[in-house]
């Protein structure tokens, strides 16, 4: 009697020490889960995202009005309009889509030296425009000037896995609204 008494004391302790650490441990991370996020806040994230998708339509025009033709883009050839749109969330899955190799090749052009030499503070983060093929990309961005920046990236040949920097190209803007 004395073991099953000792047995089921031990067994109900060790049951409580669990359910307590479990409920410390629930207290702590429950909160970094889910953090409350002031209505300012959420107003100031979303004033954010709309000021970036203001900038990368704009940018997206000024590419589509120019034909591309400041990047050699035959418009019979390669039509802008059937490029797909990549801004910074779906970065990610698009350079994850690559082999290792491509990845790596593509990650050196769009942080190239190019891209630091036109980068400033106060510059809005860049999206970046990529044909169906996924062989050419135009990354571009708004300047704290409001002139907009293109770097044009180019693989090397067909279903290359190098790819380079083939050129960059200011637009001032005039004639559109902010």
């Amino acid at each position: 009697m004395r073991k099953i008494n000792r047995r089921f004391i031990i067994l109900t302790f060790a049951v409580l020490v669990l359910i307590t650490g479990t409920s410390v441990y629930a207290s702590d991370v429950l909160p970094s889960l889910f953090p409350n996020v002031s209505p300012e806040d959420e107003a100031l994230a979303q004033a954010v995202q709309d000021r970036l998708t203001q900038s990368w339509t704009q940018g997206r025009e000024i590419i589509m009005s120019s034909e591309g033709r400041s990047f050699g883009i035959n418009s019979k050839d390669e039509d802008l309009s059937k490029w797909t749109f990549i801004d910074f969330a779906q970065f990610h899955d698009m350079v994850s889509s690559f082999s290792m190799q491509k990845r790596s090749s593509f990650l050196e052009a769009y942080y190239s030296e190019e891209r630091r030499a036109n980068l400033d503070v106060g510059d809005y983060m860049s999206a970046l425009l990529i044909n169906p093929e996924k062989s050419r990309a135009l990354v571009y961005w708004e300047k704290a000037n409001g002139s907009y920046v293109v770097m044009d990236l180019k693989a090397k040949g067909n279903n290359s896995k190098s790819w380079y920097v083939d050129g960059v190209e200011i637009f001032k803007v005039t004639g559109f609204k902010k």
